[in-house]
């Protein structure tokens, strides 16, 4: 997360926001209400100076899925571990990955992986893929058992590594 990066409130913020189902903090309720898509990271967590929080709050909002990044100051382009023009091969293994992430959070995990399908469909590459991985991992062998949910992940995780 970056000073510049500005992000907005997701759907489940703003319903979050209406309902208080997740019975957030008063800090991290009232920093989500801050977010609104126009701000920067540097300028919400300066008029959040009075709640006490940091950048390790918003993290946490955004991991819980009710916030998303809108705009960055980092380009992709100058991560090493993204080209800047994706290859025929990586697409498809990403569009490969996704399906497959989507179909096992559906059929195994149901209702239950809705915050997950919220992230997966934010992810834009395959190093999103990846980084999500061990939390669809951790959410399958949580419902269906370590057994069956090793041969699931493990291809998975050979289609985003490899594409095989």
């Amino acid at each position: 997360m970056s000073p510049d990066d500005i992000y907005a409130k997701t759907d489940l913020g703003v319903q979050e926001l209406r309902q208080r189902k997740l019975n957030l903090s008063i800090a991290l309720r009232s920093l989500l209400i801050l977010v609104d898509g126009e701000r920067t990271v540097l300028q919400i967590l300066a008029k959040s100076q009075s709640l006490k929080v940091d950048e390790r709050a918003l993290t946490s909002l955004e991991r819980s899925g009710l916030i998303s990044r809108r705009y960055s100051s980092r380009s992709e382009s100058n991560d090493e571990t993204i080209p800047s023009q994706r290859t025929p091969d990586e697409v498809a293994r990403f569009l490969r990955a996704q399906k497959m992430m989507d179909a096992a959070i559906n059929s195994h995990i149901g209702f239950w992986g809705y915050g997950l399908m919220l992230r997966l469909q934010k992810t834009a590459n395959l190093r999103d893929l990846h980084d999500l991985l061990p939390d669809v991992a951790k959410a399958l062998v949580k419902k269906i058992g370590f057994d069956a949910a090793t041969p699931i992940v493990n291809e998975m995780e050979q289609v985003i590594k490899s594409g095989s």
